[in-house]
């Protein structure tokens, strides 16, 4: 086999468009805050779920990395186990602690042992998941929950519909833990910055407890690949509000783009223009490696 087969061979992921790598090397000890792992041969989904989505595994995940060149990985509980946390303690098993963190899905009477053990396998936070359609969590469950995860330094992760952001502004000041808002809040478009969700997740950084994905790029776009421009626009807002509480994920793989039935993005792509966001080479080392290092407790 020559050289050239090699590489190309390499950097052929699966659910991710292209063989090319990004045009910007990583720092060391970058991060991808935010991935999935789907393993429904060994971890079979909720009977609720309706995506099917194939297998995408800690081995697929890992040619990713190797085409980035992340070395730090947060993986997101996927929505089709519910709050069957299987999946993703046995995929932080296999990564390991050191480099890997997680994210759980749980209702408002998890025990303090679960969390324990999750704990002591690398999670650091819950994902309360109000979008989804298998009504996997509650509004009311978010306060109850968020008293029980501050004891463990843990955070809160949102995946909430815009509009509900702004309805909900008040609650968020309530929550006992760090908030974090995946896929830049699904700021819609073509409203962008002018959508109240965009005040109210910039009101919540100024306060110094919020922290926002700059993930998704695909999700609420009108304008689409290759430039992205509205929502790289808010990304970019975000990132000038507050650089200190930026951080950056792939959502590989892509399980939107799955449902959907669109292609799905050029990961490499998405990295690069994560570059443009950040403006400079300071913030960009900021966004992947020091405010990951300070939200999921890796070790500098």
């Amino acid at each position: 086999m020559n050289q050239e087969k090699a590489v190309k061979i390499l950097h052929q992921v699966p659910y991710s468009t292209g063989r090319r790598l990004p045009e910007y090397k990583l720092p060391a000890g970058a991060c991808d805050c935010h991935h999935h792992i789907y393993d429904p041969v060994h971890f079979p989904y909720a009977p609720e779920d309706k995506r099917n989505q194939p297998p995408a595994t800690v081995d697929a995940y890992r040619l990713l990395q190797k085409r980035l060149g992340t070395e730090r990985d947060v993986i997101i509980q996927a929505s089709a186990y519910g709050t069957d946390n299987s999946c993703l303690l046995d995929a932080l098993s296999t990564m390991g602690r050191k480099n890997t963190r997680g994210i759980a899905v749980c209702r408002s009477d998890v025990s303090e042992k679960e969390l324990e053990k999750m704990a002591e396998l690398g999670v650091c936070g819950l994902r309360v998941n109000l979008a989804s359609p298998l009504k996997i969590n509650r509004y009311e469950e978010i306060i109850p929950l968020s008293e029980k995860i501050a004891q463990f330094g843990w955070h809160m992760q949102f995946w909430l519909k815009p509009d509900d952001i702004a309805e909900l502004q008040d609650m968020f000041h309530r929550v006992c833990c760090p908030v974090v808002f995946d896929h830049r809040g699904h700021i819609p478009q073509p409203e962008g910055t002018k959508h109240p969700a965009f005040g109210v997740i910039s009101n919540l950084l100024r306060k110094g407890n919020t922290w926002v994905k700059l993930s998704g790029l695909d999700h609420d776009t009108k304008v689409g690949y290759p430039s992205y421009i509205d929502t790289v626009t808010v990304g970019a807002a975000f990132v000038k509000a507050a650089p200190e509480r930026m951080v950056w994920g792939t959502d590989w793989p892509h399980p939107s783009s799955f449902s959907a039935g669109n292609p799905f993005p050029d990961d490499a792509w998405n990295l690069d223009l994560l570059r443009t966001q950040a403006q400079d080479e300071n913030v960009w080392h900021r966004i992947l490696v020091k405010n990951p290092n300070e939200l999921y407790h890796f070790a500098d």
